[in-house]
Protein backbone atom coordinates (compact mmCIF):
# COMPACT_ATOMS: atom_id res chain seq x y z
CA UNK A 1 0.00 0.00 0.00
CA UNK A 2 1.17 3.61 -0.63
CA UNK A 3 -0.51 7.16 0.16
CA UNK A 4 -0.40 9.25 -2.61
CA UNK A 5 -0.07 12.59 -1.48
CA UNK A 6 -2.81 14.81 -3.38
CA UNK A 7 -2.40 18.32 -1.81
CA UNK A 8 1.10 19.90 -3.02
CA UNK A 9 0.64 22.78 -4.16
CA UNK A 10 1.82 24.57 -7.59
CA UNK A 11 1.36 28.13 -9.13
CA UNK A 12 0.23 28.15 -13.01
CA UNK A 13 0.65 31.43 -13.63
CA UNK A 14 -1.63 33.58 -15.96
CA UNK A 15 -3.09 31.48 -18.80
CA UNK A 16 -0.61 28.21 -17.96
CA UNK A 17 -0.49 24.94 -16.34
CA UNK A 18 1.23 23.28 -14.05
CA UNK A 19 1.76 19.18 -14.13
CA UNK A 20 3.59 16.51 -11.96
CA UNK A 21 3.59 12.79 -11.11
CA UNK A 22 2.60 11.72 -8.09
CA UNK A 23 3.50 8.29 -8.68
CA UNK A 24 4.76 6.20 -11.37
CA UNK A 25 5.03 1.89 -10.79
CA UNK A 26 5.28 -0.43 -13.77
CA UNK A 27 2.26 0.18 -15.86
CA UNK A 28 0.72 2.90 -13.88
CA UNK A 29 1.20 6.78 -13.02
CA UNK A 30 -0.82 9.09 -11.75
CA UNK A 31 -0.29 13.07 -12.25
CA UNK A 32 -1.88 15.93 -11.04
CA UNK A 33 -2.71 18.86 -12.81
CA UNK A 34 -3.53 21.94 -12.30
CA UNK A 35 -4.95 24.57 -15.12
CA UNK A 36 -5.57 27.89 -14.74
CA UNK A 37 -8.83 29.54 -16.35
CA UNK A 38 -8.43 29.68 -19.87
CA UNK A 39 -5.15 27.43 -19.95
CA UNK A 40 -5.21 24.69 -22.55
CA UNK A 41 -2.71 21.44 -23.19
CA UNK A 42 -2.37 21.19 -26.46
CA UNK A 43 -2.79 17.79 -28.62
CA UNK A 44 -0.52 15.23 -27.75
CA UNK A 45 -0.67 11.10 -28.96
CA UNK A 46 -0.75 9.13 -26.09
CA UNK A 47 -1.32 4.98 -25.81
CA UNK A 48 -2.23 4.80 -22.48
CA UNK A 49 -5.96 4.17 -20.99
CA UNK A 50 -6.99 7.04 -18.88
CA UNK A 51 -8.97 8.23 -16.10
CA UNK A 52 -9.39 11.82 -15.51
CA UNK A 53 -11.33 13.25 -12.75
CA UNK A 54 -11.69 16.65 -12.51
CA UNK A 55 -11.14 17.51 -8.46
CA UNK A 56 -12.09 21.21 -8.97
CA UNK A 57 -13.52 23.41 -12.26
CA UNK A 58 -14.62 22.09 -15.21
CA UNK A 59 -12.47 21.11 -18.22
CA UNK A 60 -13.53 20.12 -21.79
CA UNK A 61 -11.38 17.08 -22.91
CA UNK A 62 -10.86 16.08 -26.69
CA UNK A 63 -10.15 13.33 -28.83
CA UNK A 64 -9.99 12.65 -32.76
CA UNK A 65 -13.22 13.23 -32.58
CA UNK A 66 -15.04 13.72 -29.10
CA UNK A 67 -15.47 16.84 -27.23
CA UNK A 68 -16.54 16.38 -23.16
CA UNK A 69 -16.95 19.22 -20.71
CA UNK A 70 -16.43 17.74 -17.04
CA UNK A 71 -17.68 19.19 -14.61
CA UNK A 72 -15.98 18.37 -10.64
CA UNK A 73 -16.22 15.76 -9.10
CA UNK A 74 -16.68 14.12 -11.85
CA UNK A 75 -14.23 12.14 -14.52
CA UNK A 76 -13.81 10.74 -17.84
CA UNK A 77 -12.21 7.72 -19.25
CA UNK A 78 -10.48 7.94 -22.47
CA UNK A 79 -9.42 4.25 -24.15
CA UNK A 80 -5.73 3.45 -25.39
CA UNK A 81 -4.79 3.45 -28.78
CA UNK A 82 -2.85 6.54 -30.99
CA UNK A 83 -5.19 8.61 -30.16
CA UNK A 84 -4.50 12.51 -29.92
CA UNK A 85 -5.82 14.16 -26.08
CA UNK A 86 -6.13 17.52 -25.33
CA UNK A 87 -7.98 19.59 -22.50
CA UNK A 88 -8.93 23.07 -21.91
CA UNK A 89 -10.15 24.72 -18.29
CA UNK A 90 -13.27 27.04 -18.74
CA UNK A 91 -12.22 28.12 -14.75
CA UNK A 92 -9.60 27.18 -12.68
CA UNK A 93 -9.96 23.70 -12.19
CA UNK A 94 -7.41 20.57 -10.98
CA UNK A 95 -7.15 17.14 -12.46
CA UNK A 96 -6.04 14.06 -11.14
CA UNK A 97 -4.75 11.54 -13.98
CA UNK A 98 -4.32 7.80 -13.70
CA UNK A 99 -2.55 6.46 -17.49
CA UNK A 100 -2.29 2.69 -17.18
CA UNK A 101 0.25 1.56 -20.29
CA UNK A 102 -1.65 -1.52 -22.47
CA UNK A 103 1.12 -4.41 -23.30
CA UNK A 104 1.58 -5.77 -26.15
CA UNK A 105 1.36 -9.17 -24.83
CA UNK A 106 -2.50 -9.47 -25.87
CA UNK A 107 -3.38 -7.15 -23.19
CA UNK A 108 -6.00 -4.29 -24.22
CA UNK A 109 -6.95 -1.66 -21.74
CA UNK A 110 -5.64 -3.79 -18.43
CA UNK A 111 -8.03 -6.85 -19.49
CA UNK A 112 -7.32 -10.00 -21.71
CA UNK A 113 -8.63 -9.39 -25.41
CA UNK A 114 -10.93 -12.64 -24.41
CA UNK A 115 -12.57 -10.55 -21.70
CA UNK A 116 -16.12 -9.37 -22.26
Amino acid sequence: MKIIDFSKIHSCGDGRYAASVLFEQGRVKIRRIELAAGAHIPPCRMTEDAVFVVVEGRVTFRTEDEESVVHAPNAVFIPGGSTTRSMGADEPSLVLAVLCKCEADGLEGGRSANEP
